[in-house]
């Protein structure tokens, strides 16, 4: 194994819970209103069934090939040439992914450093990460254990100074236009639900991998639930205006004013974005480097992870000309990539070993 480091199965959880919510606490709200109106605190019900579905297929396939990522599960059953070439699909879009995190990033903080080039921020981000990433998977759950309450706090904190401005009957009507609006505003918070699935990279590395299943299912439990607030508290301040909104919660935190003390808390929003896209920046910066290293059948993951982080700042502009266009992306190319990778591919693959399993106990029974 090119990692040694262990981790806790309650660490794994505090890493995937910021990288679900990183972006669908922020940005999420305004995506599903333009489809469901009112109703879109529902959508995220359904999209977290492809989270639970990730989460199946990532345990089922450890459990068949233990101590492997999907890079290596994808060769012991589709061969080494098919699953070569799986695998490399893989890193290119862990890649792709990752320089796309990145220049969102680094557009959202240049809303607060006005005039400091998009190259600056991105480099300053990825330049951080990757000395977590040499550090291996212990430091990078460590970071997250320690930054979590830096995500979750401010968001708790901005709930309770907004209390007494919500006006619940902004939910009225509920469906008042079926289900099916509900069911199309899910298409892109499951993209981000199925992101669980790269607790399959984090398995090999579990000490406590008998409770790995309950921290994923209590994850995307916690996810589900403050996706579902975070839409309501901004629907119930905002209303219709939401959709029109690029940053929701951002606005939400301009909004506030308590006793003219607190007020103007974006530096709380920006907490929460930092820290969570810091998480996530690094777990996919990762995932990019240790599949590589088992792509290429290296010894060692750390010498190739500055030339990654090259080429991660490198993906963060190619492709993505400005901040319309990566709106544009990450409401239609990231979600269906993120299906066709964190639940399709690996479901065909867990259903071929399974067939070709029950396949090679009918013969050996035969020849018996």
């Amino acid at each position: 194994m090119l990692e040694k480091g262990k981790i806790t199965a309650t660490q794994s959880g505090m890493i995937l819970y910021p990288i679900i919510m990183s972006t669908a606490m922020i940005a999420g709200p305004s995506m599903m209103m333009k489809h469901a109106m009112q109703d879109m605190w529902i959508a995220p019900i359904w999209a977290s069934c492809s989270g639970f579905l990730a989460l199946f297929i990532a345990k089922q396939l450890n459990q068949r090939y233990v101590n492997m990522t999907i890079i290596e599960q994808s060769q012991q059953i589709a061969g080494t040439f098919l699953g070569k070439g799986i695998g490399f699909f893989y890193v290119l879009l862990f890649l792709q992914i990752n320089g796309f995190i990145v220049r969102e990033y680094a557009e959202f903080i240049a809303l607060f450093l006005n005039g400091t080039p998009l190259s600056i921020v991105s480099s300053a981000l990825v330049l951080v990460s990757a000395f977590a990433v040499r550090g291996g998977v212990e430091v990078i759950a460590r970071s997250a254990q320690i930054f979590f309450p830096f995500f979750v706090v401010p968001f708790l904190i901005m709930i309770l100074f907004i209390l007494k401005d919500l006006e619940p009957q902004n939910i009225l009507p509920i469906l008042d236009n079926g289900l099916l609006p509900t069911i199309r505003a899910a298409v892109i918070p499951q993209g981000w639900f199925s992101e669980v699935f790269l607790l399959s990279f984090l398995l090999p590395y579990m000490s406590d991998r008998t409770n790995a299943k309950k921290a994923g299912v209590v994850t995307i439990l916690a996810c589900l639930v403050t996706m579902i607030v975070s839409n309501l508290i901004t629907l119930f301040v905002f209303g219709d205006v939401t959709m029109t909104l690029l940053f929701p919660i951002m606005d939400m935190a301009r909004y506030i004013s308590v006793a003219d003390f607190f007020e103007n808390l974006e530096s709380g929003v920006m907490a929460i974005w930092v820290v969570g896209v810091f998480v996530k920046v690094t777990l996919f910066y990762y995932v990019t480097v240790l599949g590589a290293a088992q792509w290429l059948n290296l010894s060692n993951f750390r010498p190739i992870v500055l030339p990654v982080g090259w080429l991660t700042i490198l993906f963060c502009f190619w492709g993505i000309p400005d901040f319309s266009t990566a709106g544009e992306i990450n409401s239609f190319a990231i979600p269906f990539l993120l299906t066709i990778f964190f639940v399709f591919i690996p479901g065909s693959l867990l259903l071929l070993s399974t067939l070709t399993q029950k396949r090679n106990r009918a013969k050996g029974v035969d020849s018996g």
